[in-house]
């Protein structure tokens, strides 16, 4: 996955890492130029297997109202084409021992200030794919050193499939305690509902979440999917090197309602309250100085958007 004799497109952030578009505006001009080139490509890229789950999401997802998140009836038609994909599809090979000893040797997820007085992990640099990118929907793969991590984040009003194409990594996840009290967020994240909730607490206030999941998995296994109201606030934590290929729908729409938020976990509530042992407090942050990633050179089947 390393980009070898080019140089590294370095980003911070996912939202600018998986999105073309920072504004609404230019994202509906996209749109519409996207529409004519799916029409022209559709139906000539299934001859691969990432054709075929390219074909299938552009099926599946590509003909869903504008900014109109994923329900389960969706992931489960794209699912066995995600479940499908192997490293050889998308000509990655997993990285030798070698490489691994270079991930133990810097020593990424150690904990270090982050000059806020909030403590956090230390972050290995991240490598992106880009597999296509449209207004419906976009597919890329992140590759993480052994002990990487991604940082706890949301996807407002957003549904995410991913496949863990090899290695082995910790998945944390959390929703907020009161969407689950009543208050519907319009979509599961930033929607209206949640600026109002925003609003209300303070965007420097800590806010309750529930813990959905912590566990380690292993590849090959099955598809892991997000909702905007069900494990939509997650974090990665490589245990060994591995990729995970995702599909976002809608996708990241800096300046469109959807940017991504960060946050860490702290000990109390805004006035100091404990928390049960299957919730915590969660503060929004800044995207952590040190969480890079870096732009990778595919060399694999070109589908979509990349077709061009």
């Amino acid at each position: 996955l390393t980009s070898q004799g080019l140089p590294p497109v370095m980003l911070r952030g996912l939202a600018s890492t998986v999105s073309l578009s920072s504004t609404t505006s230019a994202r509906v001009d996209r749109r519409a130029r996207w529409h004519v080139m799916a029409l022209a490509t559709r139906g000539q890229s299934s001859d691969c297997a990432l054709g075929r789950l390219y074909d299938k999401c552009e099926a599946v997802l590509g003909v869903l109202p504008a900014d109109t998140p994923a329900t389960q009836t969706e992931v489960d038609a794209i699912a066995p084409f995600m479940d499908a994909m192997t490293p050889g599809d998308l000509r990655i090979t997993p990285p030798t021992r070698t490489d691994k000893a270079v991930g133990r040797l810097l020593g990424g997820g150690r904990c270090v200030s982050n000059g806020n007085g909030i403590s956090g992990p230390s972050y290995l640099p991240l490598e992106y794919l880009r597999l296509h990118d449209s207004p419906q929907f976009t597919m890329g793969v992140f590759s993480f050193p052994e002990h990487g991590v991604i940082p706890l984040h949301d996807h407002p009003g957003m549904t995410v499939v991913s496949k863990l194409l090899y290695g082995r990594v910790r998945v944390r996840s959390f929703d907020w305690v009161e969407a689950e009290d009543g208050e519907d967020d319009g979509g599961g994240g930033r929607g209206d509902g949640e600026k109002d909730t925003a609003e209300k607490h303070g965007s420097n206030q800590p806010r309750l979440a529930r813990l959905v999941a912590d566990r380690e998995t292993q590849a090959p296994t099955s598809p892991l999917a997000l909702f905007p109201h069900d494990a939509n606030i997650h974090t990665f934590h490589a245990v060994t090197a591995c990729a995970l290929l995702d599909v976002l729908h809608p996708p990241y729409a800096v300046g469109g309602g959807r940017d991504c938020h960060y946050f860490t976990e702290v000990e109390c509530g805004p006035n100091g309250e404990t928390c049960a042992r299957d919730e915590a407090w969660l503060l929004e942050i800044e995207c952590p100085d040190q969480f890079i990633v870096h732009r990778g050179h595919y060399r694999g089947p070109r589908v979509g958007s990349e077709a061009r």
